[in-house]
């Protein structure tokens, strides 16, 4: 049987038909333990290529007549591997563009719509970023942007509307931002919060507490700061529907991709702010955050976001015991995932500019 390839299209629309897939990654343990392809009908399992041995297959891995998608940074080891799987009667693909096709690959959710707003999730899956487009009228925000803007060019073209407000929560530290790329593509006006802006050199208005009007939409802002630290994070209230949380409130874990250094104490205070801004607001309120830590964060309907009154409930108790824990994660974790944060804090505030493949290889370089 010829060896076929998959795309990642494919996959998706299968899986939203019921099927499910095993993911076999070939690469080192160390690559797959950094970065892997996971989803909820995704089963991903680990033989690295140089301990394949010739004469072994090690399905016992993978459950009987499942259909088996290989991942590979080599070429041949791909091809043997699919071999011995073919062999033991497995349907056997290999994706179509390995593992940079999965990390530059994104899911669209339309989250809302209603007369006055239509609310859409961008999620970069392979790195847990979220960002937002939201068409009022004729006129398309964009909130956190990743640096393929194309997802936003396109959601514009489709809504017959143009990008007119590109708003980023915070400077993040984890992800190249597109918000450069979307001004230099469009005539939309840059917003970010005050205590952001002592290095930005992109053009730029404020986000100052209060309301923001934007066609029909009233947007209350909410910058909350850390008792005189330089950093900010800003949520952006709609009303009694939803927040885009950024990295202030997150859902299943405390918003880990941008704490600074003593993670702990700052997340303390954080949490303890946040109890104190969004306490008059109705616990039916959809939190939408910019970052996810894990897969199984993806609700049924395909996005990330809770209810504001299931995350309040456990901030409370977390403020009571005066303890905020980072599961799965030893305390000294996020230090070690920011290498080059800074560097790439440089990239999104105007500093530097660095082309694609400078761009791709900074985010990768977080991961290892």
């Amino acid at each position: 049987m010829p060896l076929m390839s998959i795309s990642l299209d494919t996959m998706i629309q299968r899986m939203n038909r019921g099927e499910s897939y095993v993911v076999m990654d070939v690469r080192s343990a160390t690559e797959f333990q950094n970065w892997q392809i996971k989803g909820q009908s995704l089963q991903a399992i680990n033989v690295p290529y140089f301990d394949f041995k010739e004469n072994e297959v090690n399905d016992r891995l993978i459950p009987e007549e499942s259909h088996v998608v290989l991942i590979s940074d080599v070429g041949p080891a791909s091809s043997k591997v699919a071999d011995r799987l073919l062999s033991k009667g497995y349907e056997v693909s290999v994706l179509d563009g390995g593992f940079t096709a999965w990390f530059d690959f994104y899911v669209q959710s339309l989250i809302l719509a209603n007369t006055k707003m239509k609310l859409i999730q961008v999620n970069r899956v392979a790195t847990g970023c979220l960002s937002y487009a939201i068409v009022t009228g004729n006129q398309v925000i964009v909130v956190d942007p990743s640096r393929h803007i194309e997802q936003y060019l396109i959601i514009a073209e489709r809504e017959h509307a143009k990008i007119t407000h590109v708003i980023e929560t915070h400077v993040h530290a984890d992800h190249i931002s597109g918000a450069k790329a979307l001004l230099e593509k469009t005539s939309a006006e840059y917003y970010l919060a005050y205590s952001e802006v002592h290095e930005n050199k992109l053009p730029m208005n404020l986000l100052r507490r209060g309301t923001m009007h934007v066609g029909s939409l009233d947007i209350r802002v909410v910058v909350v700061d850390t008792e005189g630290e330089t950093r900010g994070n800003t949520l952006l209230v709609f009303g009694n529907e939803c927040i885009l949380s950024g990295d202030t409130i997150a859902v299943g874990e405390v918003a880990i991709p941008d704490l600074p250094g003593n993670a702990q104490e700052w997340a303390d205070k954080l949490f303890n702010t946040v109890l104190r801004e969004v306490k008059g607001l109705v616990d039916e309120v959809l939190v939408l955050p910019a970052h996810y830590a894990d897969i199984q964060a993806i609700n049924a309907n395909g996005y990330v976001g809770a209810l504001l009154g299931d995350i309040r409930l456990g901030a409370e108790a977390m403020a009571r015991s005066k303890v905020l824990t980072f599961p799965h994660h030893p305390r000294g974790f996020i230090s070690a995932l920011h290498l080059i944060s800074d560097d790439i804090k440089e990239v999104n505030v105007g500093l530097k500019s660095v082309d694609y493949i400078t761009a791709q290889g900074m985010e990768l370089d977080l991961r290892q």
